[in-house]
């Protein structure tokens, strides 16, 4: 590494700051430590700069993964920073070239559509064919055809409100991986730094919960916490638009109005959902699943701000209420030792289902309504499969829905006689990653 000393204030506050940009927290006082760190080390070994300024810039043992992108793109070779700087302004160049053409697709009688950007961006990541179906919209409610109604300006908010409500469906459809390029972020070096971090977490979203090494586990934890603000967001927005009047009903009303030659002169609103859903969680803690079922309650738990209520049972042989165990923040393993101290005895005769159900009706019927949604996390290995899809059956015709997360790959389904009996009461996912539940969670719930 070439760096000066008389270089190394401006380098050391540009290095805190793109920690920063990234939500590592840097006082003023470590990068006082971080400059007497590599007075003593020097700076010609890179790796001894880079454990000095881990050691000193760095708290929390989860930031680390991020730490070490951006370090490796700050202190990249001139070269690699030129190239990441021209292909940050080449993307930056075809997003206001997108944004121009949006101004250019998204007008009510010549004016502009008031419209934020991000609901531009996300105009311009749609399918072709929805884009023409909403120019045509936008051309057909603007000249009134066949309907011999004068229109205005005064119909353009109107008109803004089934565009949002259209861009808002498209926004749940496609989830929060369409490619958004933020305003202002095209420097090449955090733009290095975001890709990097990306990949990373797609590899996680993508990787069996299995499998992933203890190593990793923070960084999967902290990735947990970020897709359930996410999809709490989503919820959210959803359930407040729920609430004005049902929310207009986009369909219904250009279906009322092709009599008018698409002007918008009558609206139809959605009817009122159920409230926020409440969740029962039924576990399975068998030795295979205990992996699945820590990540699931940490994820499912992301949810308690938009989720009116979260019960969780676990079961093996029998069934065992975990709500007050989880919500008094005990870890997991604790959970497992101390709350289940029969799961190595009276459990011992393998997985029954039907027990837990059994149980769960006898002893927690009030928490099954109209308004739960009942979450499964099992195998689907389970002793008595008859009995328990009899259970199945029966809590189906109390809850909103059942959906069950099956950690088994899809392709191994048809070695297991439990998935073709409960099919018929439940939505059965594969689920065995977190892209799985985050997929599955939108679909339902967003």
């Amino acid at each position: 590494m070439s760096t000066t000393i008389s270089e190394l204030d401006k380098h050391l506050v540009e290095f805190a700051q793109l920690l920063r940009d990234f939500g590592i927290r840097v006082s003023a006082s470590e990068i006082l430590d971080a400059m007497q760190g590599l007075t003593l080390v020097g700076l010609e070994d890179k790796h001894h700069v880079e454990a000095v300024l881990e050691a000193t810039l760095v708290k929390d043992p989860n930031q680390i993964p991020w730490f070490q992108e951006a370090f490796r793109a700050y202190f990249a070779s001139p070269e690699a920073q030129k190239a990441w700087q021209e292909h940050s302004e080449k993307q930056a160049a075809q997003w206001q070239e997108k944004l121009g053409q949006t101004r250019k697709e998204l007008r009510f009688q010549e004016r502009d559509l008031d419209l934020t950007e991000e609901e531009r961006a996300l105009y311009a990541q749609l399918p072709e064919a929805e884009k023409e179906r909403l120019r045509q919209f936008l051309e057909r409610s603007s000249h009134g055809m066949k309907s011999g109604i004068p229109v205005d300006h005064a119909f353009q908010p109107m008109v803004e409100r089934v565009v949002r409500g259209s861009l808002e469906y498209w926004r749940r459809k496609l989830g929060e991986d369409f490619p958004i390029l933020p305003p202002g972020s095209f420097d090449g070096v955090h733009s290095e730094v975001e890709e990097a971090i990306r990949r990373r977490e797609l590899e996680f979203l993508s990787q069996d919960l299995k499998k992933i090494s203890p190593e990793d586990w923070p960084e999967v934890v902290k990735l947990i916490r970020r897709l359930t603000q996410r999809l709490a967001s989503q919820i959210s927005r959803r359930y407040r638009a729920d609430r004005r009047r049902g929310g207009l009903d986009m369909r219904h009303t250009l279906r009322a109005n092709m009599r008018y030659g698409g002007t918008l002169v009558e609206r139809r609103y959605r009817s009122r959902h159920m409230g926020r859903p409440k969740f029962v969680l039924l576990c399975d803690l068998s030795g295979s699943m205990l992996k699945y079922t820590e990540f699931v309650l940490q994820f499912v738990y992301g949810l308690s701000s938009v989720v009116s209520g979260i019960e969780t049972y676990a079961f093996g042989e029998g069934l065992v209420r975990l709500t007050e165990k989880i919500r008094s923040g005990q870890s997991f393993q604790d959970m497992v030792q101390e709350a289940l101290p029969a799961a190595r005895g009276e459990w011992g005769g393998g997985t029954n289902l039907a027990n837990a159900l059994e149980t769960l009706m006898r002893e927690g019927a009030q928490v099954l309504s109209r308004r739960t949604v009942f979450i499964i996390l099992s195998d689907s290995q389970t002793l008595e499969g008859e009995r328990a899809a009899r259970y199945l059956a029966n809590i189906r015709r109390r809850v909103r829905e059942i959906l069950w997360l099956n950690t088994l790959p899809s392709r191994r389904w048809t070695e297991v006689h439990a998935v073709e009996l409960f099919s018929p009461h439940c939505r059965m996912y594969e689920c065995y990653t977190l892209g799985h539940l985050t997929h599955i969670l939108s679909e339902r719930l967003g």
